[in-house]
């Protein structure tokens, strides 16, 4: 089974810019709903995002490449072997990230005991293209529907975002700020002001430290 270039303007810098969108938006709005902390998030370089309904997924950006594996148990594939063999085609740096960290986020416990990946799609790209073994409706059936805002536009998830959190005009300008920040110096530490985190606008304790852990993990701290 030969991958096919999916998207040629679906890229690593826009899929990664989406990804930090999501997670800046949840880092601000955890802090009023600090029972969704399990949706987003990073460790390292491997971003995941998990739903409430049986999907969950990770990417790992790095170096040139991203790749992204999902599940949703929703849905059983029957014509892929294992979880490696998704990556079926795809260049040996993006097969080894795969297999070393991707599909690590992704383990599951099967009936003997045994633990392995477990996922119903998978794709990856670099610079300038994403591919997959499936084609774009088989991957949005199978959990790629878990980045629909994360593929978009940035000005329309942001309005997205704002709809789904129900954010106040505060918290939209917010995320603009730290979102605007984080994608034009990705490797410079942010810290946000007094007046930054008081526009968070939360006073609940379980959901300011899960806001802290959230930038935390995108490098954003507080002061």
């Amino acid at each position: 089974m030969k991958p096919v270039i999916l998207n040629s303007q679906l890229n690593k810098n826009n899929l990664w810019s989406g990804c930090i969108l999501a997670s800046v938006a949840h880092a601000i709005m955890v802090a009023h709903y600090p029972e969704l902390s399990y949706e987003h998030s990073w460790d390292g370089d491997n971003y995941s995002v998990v739903d409430g309904s049986g999907g969950r997924g990770t990417i790992t950006f790095k170096g040139n490449y991203f790749v992204g594996a999902f599940r949703n148990d929703n849905f059983t594939r029957t014509d892929i072997p294992t979880a490696i063999d998704f990556f079926t085609g795809a260049p040996k740096d993006v097969f080894e990230l795969a297999k070393n960290e991707t599909l690590e986020y992704l383990l599951e416990e099967d009936e003997d005991g045994t633990t392995s990946p477990s996922i119903t799609t998978a794709f990856w790209g670099d610079n300038d293209t994403i591919a997959s073994i499936d084609n774009i409706v088989r991957i949005v059936q199978c959990g790629g529907y878990l980045l629909e805002r994360q593929f978009m536009e940035s000005d329309s998830a942001i309005e997205s975002w704002r709809d789904y959190y129900e954010m106040t005009t505060e918290q939209v300008d917010l995320l603009r700020s730290i979102y605007d920040r984080k994608i034009n110096n990705p490797d410079v530490s942010i810290t946000l002001t007094k007046n930054e985190i008081e526009k968070i606008g939360s006073d609940s304790p379980e959901g300011l430290s899960e806001s802290i852990t959230s930038f935390e993990e995108i490098g954003i701290n507080w002061t």
